[in-house]
């Protein structure tokens, strides 16, 4: 006697695939969808040709790596360019500035006046006055400096 599933095939196949679609509107991450695409299009492929269980779970495979590799070219990565892409990551921000020192540095640290914040810099021994450029971050708030 055959299963359900391989009586019903392509209209569950169909069925998984709306519900799928369908599950993307309550949950949106575009991820959903591509998999609801590739059991629609393992459906409309059992339509046109008889597959045993093996050979559609293998189309869905095939299909969702198919269809997702294809949604990720068109639509792009979560990570889309910015005209400000380091509005969160004012450290990140900071590389490469160049400020004059407001405070000497001694033994390898001291401050350094950016803007309207004081920063916590590690770099060479340098007098009041010395220009220093900004090379990175030491810690989560502790800034890298060179002299000029």
């Amino acid at each position: 006697m055959e299963s359900s599933f391989s009586l019903y095939g392509p209209w569950t196949w169909a069925t998984i695939g709306i519900l799928l679609c369908a599950a993307e509107t309550i949950a949106p991450g575009v991820f959903l969808l591509w998999l609801g695409l590739a059991a629609i299009a393992t459906g409309l492929l059992q339509f046109a040709f008889v597959l045993p269980l093996s050979g559609t779970l293998i189309a869905f495979a095939l299909f969702a790596l198919a269809f997702v590799y294809l949604g990720r070219r068109v639509y792009g990565s979560p990570e889309d360019t910015s005209d400000q892409p380091f509005l969160n990551q004012r450290i990140r921000a900071l590389i490469g500035r160049e400020v004059t020192l407001n405070e000497a540095i001694a033994h390898g640290e001291g401050h350094i006046q950016v803007d309207d914040a004081l920063w916590k810099v590690k770099g060479p021994d340098c007098a009041i006055g010395t220009r220093v450029r900004i090379t990175g971050q030491h810690d989560a708030m502790t800034l890298t400096i060179e002299t000029l």
